[in-house]
């Protein structure tokens, strides 16, 4: 199910289903950079909430997301932050409210168990894209904010294009369509077994991850491996890795550790993917129709993620 284009004027609500952002003035400079742009925004009442690492208890996060969703005035809900705690709010979540009330729910990293959430049990189009308080503020690149309102509002299709001086690789395994899934590694790995993560046959999943060291990067995909993703999804694109620190002891590399698990996946892969923790940060719609080429390196949004 895809939500409505955004357009000049519209209301989007600002909420934090996990942490919240740890200095007040970021969610100031998110909010003018919305208003600039010619949007309206909406604070959800809880937003400014703190409970230990969480942006209040579980019961109040969730309430918010109702009422953005529920509220007929409002055309998309962006995430001010991620951090922790979006996970929790699952079980809570009425995805008839969503599914009947479809908007643009933006965020990314631990966005992305809602994402997959919202995918499974209301069928949204979601995107994993810039958030308000940590890409719309400070050192703002015109590539991630354009690129998004392309998407979120021209309902723009075709091949990606990449940030200057950046090339996407692949495994040479030809090319292959199916549906977008995916987010954050680590996150996404951490409700394995749930039933609020898609059925990976015939997707195309993205994956990023930030500050995890190798071994923790090679246990998550060898997660994906034993659940059968390898045989059972379309193809992969790996986006942006910033590497953890592993330690004092014999590690592998980062690459060390993909080159390995890329060589057991026999279909289309595509590396280096402006996707993740990023500051040029290419927005990626979940539930829409994908194309990509692991000899020429490309990925192609076959349809418009918004009606």
């Amino acid at each position: 199910m895809k939500p409505k284009r955004l357009k000049e004027g519209d209301l989007i609500a600002l909420l934090t289903p996990a942490s919240a952002p740890s200095k007040p003035e970021r969610v100031e400079a998110g909010i003018k950079f919305l208003n600039d742009r010619g949007f309206r925004t909406l604070v959800m009442p809880n937003s400014g909430k703190q409970r230990g690492y969480l942006a209040g208890s579980d019961e109040e996060r969730t309430s918010d997301i109702h009422a953005a969703f529920a509220d007929e005035n409002v055309k998309a809900v962006i995430s001010l932050r991620g951090g922790y705690g979006a996970g929790r709010l699952l079980p809570m979540l009425d995805y008839d409210l969503i599914g009947r009330n479809p908007k643009i729910f933006t965020g990314y990293s631990d966005i992305t168990t809602l994402q997959t959430a919202m995918m499974s049990k209301a069928s949204l189009v979601t995107f994993s894209g810039p958030m308000a308080a940590v890409d719309m503020v400070n050192d703002i690149s015109n590539y991630t904010i354009e690129n998004y309102f392309k998407i979120v509002s021209g309902g723009w299709q075709g091949e990606v294009p990449v940030p200057e001086g950046e090339k996407m690789g692949g495994n040479r395994k030809g090319s292959t369509a199916g549906i977008s899934a995916g987010g954050n590694l680590a996150v996404y790995c951490g409700i394995m077994g749930s039933s609020f993560l898609p059925d990976p046959n015939g997707k195309i999943f993205f994956f990023e991850d930030v500050s995890e060291p190798p071994y923790r990067i090679d246990r998550f995909l060898n997660m994906l491996r034993l659940a059968g993703y390898f045989e059972k999804a379309a193809g992969f694109v790996f986006g942006k890795f910033t590497e953890g620190d592993a330690g004092d002891g014999p590690t592998l590399t980062q690459s060390e550790v993909f080159e390995d698990y890329i060589s057991m996946i026999n279909k289309p892969v595509i590396t280096n993917f402006p996707f993740g923790h990023i500051n040029d940060l290419f927005t990626v719609p979940f539930g829409i129709k994908m194309e990509i080429d692991s000899d020429r390196g490309s990925v192609f949004y076959s349809e418009s993620a918004v009606d």
